[in-house]
């Protein structure tokens, strides 16, 4: 993806291309051509190019429009011929960035919520002197804001601000991150705050307000009245998406799990491609596995594809046993987000060598597939909508049937039923206990504060129990996405088929009993992909989750994590209690699993501060309270 990044003098003093020379040059590595700058007097725009598609070649930078608009776009937008028609641009070369410029000129920030695809942008209002900075509906691409004392930054990536703002970490975030709680708009640094997803801030003077363009929380219904029409609607809708992101471009590598999704992905490309020309190329393929226990080897499983398409992918070993949990420290630099470790960097270079180093530049995930398409066997938000509706019956018939499945008590379904309405309308948590119990008081009440920030009061009454939990859902996925936890070594874009605007939201607005039925997860993707997908595939169990992986991990390294809470950073700050925290490892490490993701996590924090530490020549770091800027949800 592209790199673009800014600034806005508030002061009124002019800006100059000396202002962008810091925030270009600190990711200049990751661009694949020259930089381009656009200065307007007060406001100042940098490009660095990164083409990955078939009219990527067309944005050449800033662009200046002819309202004096100025405009810095990254991204693709998939409804560009039916923008262009609308706003009567009949140039078959037209830029996404022209679109952009002139889309705003005809809605003005309305026109966010009308672009379909993957982006992010900075728009500069000539007429307003206002700056717009804007994320698709799934954040597809990173872009971060800081404030400073004589105006804003923004880029789209944390290295860009390198020196500036970085010695002072935001509680919140601590709170949030430790608490295993999405962090949304918060980065680790009090002054530098992400857009969120769906989102854009309008900035004029110094007061930025966020506002949101879509939403995951849909209300929409569509009904059919057969599963054939619901599954040949998905496959349109399925097929289109995934033809969005292998288009003609840089080399695609599509990533082949052996689950449900990653599969889907690849079969759907094959059989548009094969439907098309039946000598077509096929997508190439890099599949991880984990042999260290058997049921987490998924080998057997990516082979039966691999096996189909008659096409052998790249092979990884990513065996989390191989986790040293020592801190992440590289002569290319240091990771602005907690998250690595030394495992994590000789990850990297056997990708760059097996991907980057062979020309790859884009990765297919399918991550988000079970969140949108019923992969989760949570039968709760279509219990509680009877229940919250007055359907008695409805609720007493489907809680049964239910309860047959799994050979539940009826009472326990109906008491499960319950609680989890009232968690939605009444304290709306994601949570059903607090957060680990070493957090100081002070961050167990900042991450109770923002687990209940997620979606207002009034949106929650207007809403359908599986409606709400669709939206709940969606934040949490948008926190598991890769390329929001940028590599240091290489970055390659990636793209989500599974996340597709126009998909997500008809799998949002379609009754919750096409996805999912009693004994029978992915109903509607189990029928529309048959003949496409592997039987093999379709029909498997879900596939295990890494819960013993990293508990013998810690296990191993038990003497390791006792000597690291030694001159902790954490305790330093007083984020922890650090007897408790040596109390709950002692216990994951005997076998206890119910801290087990939230330790991870600290170990994680606090490797990430021992490196920061260390590459800064042992400066100390600052914690204070975050408030970035003032956050509106339209």
């Amino acid at each position: 993806m592209s790199i673009i990044c800014g600034v806005l003098k508030t002061n009124r003093t002019s800006a100059s291309e000396k202002d962008l020379h810091h925030l270009t040059q600190a990711t200049k590595r990751y661009g694949l051509g020259e930089i381009s700058i656009k200065v307007l007097g007060h406001v100042a725009m940098g490009f660095q190019p990164f083409e990955t598609h078939e009219r990527s070649h067309l944005e050449v930078g800033p662009t200046l429009g002819p309202a004096g608009d100025l405009v810095c776009f990254d991204g693709r937008l998939d409804n560009h011929h039916e923008l262009a028609r609308k706003l009567d641009l009949t140039n078959p070369t037209v830029s996404d960035s022209e679109i952009v410029l002139a889309a705003f000129a005809r809605w003005g920030a309305e026109c966010f919520s009308r672009f379909t695809g993957d982006w992010a942008v900075a728009l500069w209002s000539e007429l307003d002197d206002r700056l717009y900075l804007a994320r698709d509906h799934a954040g597809s691409r990173t872009l971060y804001l800081e404030r400073a004392s004589d105006g804003f930054r923004w880029s789209t990536y944390l290295d860009s601000f390198e020196g500036q703002g970085l010695d002072h970490l935001s509680k919140d975030y601590a709170a949030s991150y430790l608490s295993c709680l999405p962090v949304q708009e918060r980065t680790p640094y009090e002054s530098i705050s992400s857009v969120r997803p769906g989102h854009y801030i309008a900035i004029c003077d110094r007061f930025a307000v966020q506002s949101s363009h879509w939403s995951p929380l849909i209300q929409t219904s569509i009904q059919y009245g057969s599963d054939a029409e619901y599954d040949e609607h998905f496959l349109d809708l399925f097929g289109r998406s995934v033809a969005r992101r292998t288009g003609p471009g840089a080399k695609v590598l599509a990533q082949l799990s052996g689950g449900m999704d990653s599969t889907a992905i690849v079969c759907m490309s094959d059989h548009l491609r094969l439907s098309q020309d039946p000598g077509a190329e096929l997508l190439d393929t890099i599949s991880y596995y984990d042999d260290s226990e058997s049921s987490l080897d998924e080998r057997s499983y990516f082979e039966i594809t691999e096996a189909r398409r008659g096409k052998v992918g790249i092979h990884l070993n990513t065996a989390i046993s191989q986790r040293a949990f020592d801190p992440p420290q590289v002569k290319e630099g240091i990771y602005r987000l907690p998250g690595a470790d030394s495992f994590s960097i000789s990850q990297e270079r056997l990708l760059k060598t097996n991907a980057w180093d062979r020309g790859y530049r884009v990765v297919l995930s399918g991550i988000g597939g079970d969140e949108v398409l019923g992969g989760i066997p949570d039968p709760l938000p279509e219990l509680a909508g009877y229940l919250v509706t007055g359907n008695v019956s409805g609720l007493l018939s489907r809680s049964l049937a239910w309860c047959l499945t799994d050979r539940t008590p009826l009472i326990f379904c109906l008491r499960d039923t319950l609680g989890f309405a009232f968690r939605l309308y009444g304290r709306g948590r994601l949570r059903t206990r607090k957060g680990p119990p070493w957090l100081s008081p002070e961050l167990r009440r900042l991450s109770e504060h923002a687990e209940r920030a997620y979606v207002k009061f009034p949106e929650r009454l207007a809403a359908l129990p599986h409606q709400l939990d669709n939206a709940l859902s969606w934040w949490q996925v948008m926190e598991t996405l890769p390329h929001t936890r940028p590599q240091l070594l290489f970055r390659p874009e990636y793209r989500y088929p599974m996340l597709d605007k126009d998909l997500v939201t008809y799998l949002f607005s379609i009754p919750r009993d096409q996805l999912l039925r009693p004994g029978r997860r992915r109903t509607l993707m189990r029928r529309a992909l048959q003949g496409i997908v592997p039987l093999e595939i379709l029909e498997r169990r879900r596939k295990a989750f890494q819960l013993r992986a990293p508990l013998n991990a810690m296990q191993r390294a038990q003497e390791k994590l006792d000597r690291l809470w030694d001159d902790s950073h954490l305790a330093e700050e007083g984020f922890v209690d650090i007897d408790r925290l040596r109390h709950e490892q002692k216990r994951c490490s005997n076998g206890a699993p119910e801290w087990s993701q939230a330790l991870m996590k600290t170990i994680a924090y606090e490797l990430w501060l021992r490196a920061s530490h260390t590459t800064t020549s042992g400066s100390e770091v600052s914690m204070h309270g975050s408030a970035a800027f003032e956050k509106h949800s339209a």
